[in-house]
Formats: structure tokens, sequence, C-alpha cells
């Protein structure tokens, strides 16, 4: 089993040539399950579906630029509105819930985007405490994968509470000694937004691991490189992980 994440950068620069770069990711690394953040445009995620091959698309009707794309069918899915909101934020943030049927049973997969700003970790503990009761309610103790864009370091206390309500950060798990940053202003997408420190804030989640997961094999930073023209797939470096079942 594979899970890949990416934050997608809207249609931001030059995004169709962007996103030239993410289908031969996908091609190249195969993954089963894909958590996808800012896409906005329920068109383009159609294409994003039939360009890629994947059976089958999450995509909600609220503006929560989430989707996921799995090799399995999706029994039941659920877009929840976080309450908590950014004041600084014109926008609501988001959770996205599929209930993925694997022929070694139900996975409980998230993928979420956290508010941004530096400052606002309060606001961000408050929309992880949201995520957690909504995990809590949808997956009743199943295996478990969340995945996203939390905006948040690994040594923030939004990672804390998701670590301490019993799921492992699958990065940290294999490279306790590698930072992983994920925002990386050598990447010149990243590096034209306002000033942000280098770190990792993408992540991919998970708890229960058995029949379906199986044993945590490998978790590496993706869309990482620039092309020959210094074009890079996103303004995030993605992640990919790999279990051993299925």
């Amino acid at each position: 089993m594979k899970i890949l994440t990416l934050n997608t950068w809207q249609e931001q620069g030059p995004w169709r040539e962007r996103w030239e770069m993410i289908f031969s990711g996908l091609e190249r690394y195969r993954p089963d399950i894909v958590a996808f953040q800012e896409v906005f445009n329920p068109q383009w995620a159609r294409e994003v579906q039939n360009r890629s091959g994947f059976a089958h698309l999450v995509f909600a009707e609220e503006p929560s630029g989430l989707m996921i794309l799995s090799r399995y069918p999706a029994a039941e899915w659920e877009c929840l509105t976080y309450e908590t909101g950014s004041p600084t934020e014109p926008y609501r943030r988001y959770a996205l819930f599929a209930r993925v049927e694997t022929p070694a049973g139900a996975l409980a997969f998230f993928n979420t985007h956290l508010s941004w700003r530096l400052h606002e970790s309060a606001v961000r503990q408050k929309q992880m405490a949201e995520l957690l009761e909504f995990v809590g309610r949808k997956s009743a103790g199943s295996e478990t994968a969340a995945a996203g864009d939390f905006n948040a370091a690994p040594e923030s206390a939004e990672v804390a509470r998701i670590l301490a309500a019993g799921f492992t950060d699958s990065y940290a798990a294999l490279h306790p000694k590698e930072r992983g940053d994920t925002w990386n202003n050598e990447n010149r997408f990243a590096f034209g937004h306002d000033p942000l420190p280098d770190r990792r804030i993408d992540y991919i989640f998970f708890k229960n691991a058995d029949r379906i997961l199986g044993r945590h094999l490998q978790t590496e930073i993706i869309y990482r490189e620039a092309d020959s023209g210094g074009l890079y797939a996103s303004d995030h470096f993605g992640l990919l992980t790999e279990f051993a079942g299925l």
C-alpha cells in the first residue's frame, strides 16, 4: 500500500507545466491512494483522475481544495467544515474523509489542510482537535491514515496533539534525525511567498496498522527536484509512504 500527499499550489504560476511533473510522478511512484490539497476546480479534478488512471475520485462540493484519488472504491465519504477559522483568512478550512474498501478491509482515510500563518498555532490546535474528533467518529478504531498540509512543524503543539492520539508520524518514525523539510526556500515557488522558514509541514500519519497497511516500510520526500528548466512541481514538496500490506 502506497499513500502520497502533495499541496498542489492551486492554479498558480505555470500550473499546467507543473502538473505535467505531478502526473509524471504519479506514474513513477504508483500510489494506491493520493491526497491532494489546493485543487478547487471540479473539472480539473476529473481531468486529473482521467489522466492518472485512478478508478475512484472523492471531491467535495464544499470549496475545500481537497481531493482523494484511490485505486479502491470509497464506500462512504464526508467533508467536515472546521468550526475554528482563522481571523486572517477570508475562507474556511476542511477535512475530507473516505472509507476506502480494500480487499483486506476498510481503511479510514483523511485529507486536510490547516491554517497557515506562523503565529496561529492556537487556531491550528483547535482545528486539530476537531479533526481528531472527526477521526474518532468516522474511523471507529479501524486502520486509519491522515494526510495533508498541516502547516505545523514536527515539534509543534499541533503535531503533539495527533501523536498523543496514537498516530505515528510516518516520516519521523524512519528518519528521526532528519528535518525532511517540505517547505523549502530553495524551491523558487516557495521563496516567492511571504518569508517563511524551512520546515516540514506536510505529513502522512497512521494508526492501528494491521492487514491493510501492515508494516511501515518507508517514507520519502518527493517532488523535491526541479526539472532542467528550473521548474518545480509545486511550492511544496510531497510525501510518499509505503506499507507492506496489500
